[in-house]
C-alpha cells in the first residue's frame, strides 16, 4: 500500500493522503488491456461482417447496415478504455517517481522491461 501525497486535497488546502495499492492498481491496469484487446476484436469483426457483399438487396442488406453502428459504437467505447488506460499509465509513473521500491514492485507485477 502506498501513501501519495496530493496538493490542496485536504480540507483547508492541506495535502492529504491517499492509500493505493499496487496490486489494486495493477489489476486495474491489466483488465483495462484485456478489454482493450477484447474491444479492438470485436471492432475488426463487425467491420469485416459489415463490408460483405453478398446481399446487394432486400433484408439482410438492411440487417447488415447494423454492424457500421456497432462498429463505431465499439471504437468509440476503445476510445474511452484507452483515455483510462493512460490515466492509469499515469497515475502508476507518478507513483513509481515519488517511491523507487513501488517502481520495482510495478516492474515485477506489469512484466515491464528495467
Amino acid at each position: 500500500m502506498a501513501n501519495v501525497a496530493t496538493e490542496g486535497a485536504g480540507a483547508g488546502g492541506g495535502a492529504a493522503d491517499i492509500s493505493i495499492s499496487v496490486d489494486e492498481i495493477s489489476a486495474i491496469h491489466n483488465k483495462i488491456q484485456k478489454i482493450s484487446v477484447e474491444l479492438e476484436k470485436l471492432g475488426e469483426s463487425t467491420k469485416s461482417i459489415a463490408s460483405i457483399k453478398f446481399y446487394e438487396e432486400g433484408k439482410a442488406k438492411k440487417a447488415l447496415e447494423v454492424y457500421d453502428k456497432a462498429n463505431k459504437k465499439a471504437m468509440d467505447l476503445y476510445d474511452n478504455y484507452a483515455q483510462i488506460a493512460g490515466l492509469v499509465a499515469y497515475t502508476i509513473n507518478a507513483m513509481v517517481e515519488q517511491d523507487e521500491s513501488l517502481g520495482q514492485e510495478f516492474y515485477t507485477k506489469l512484466d515491464l522491461p528495467e
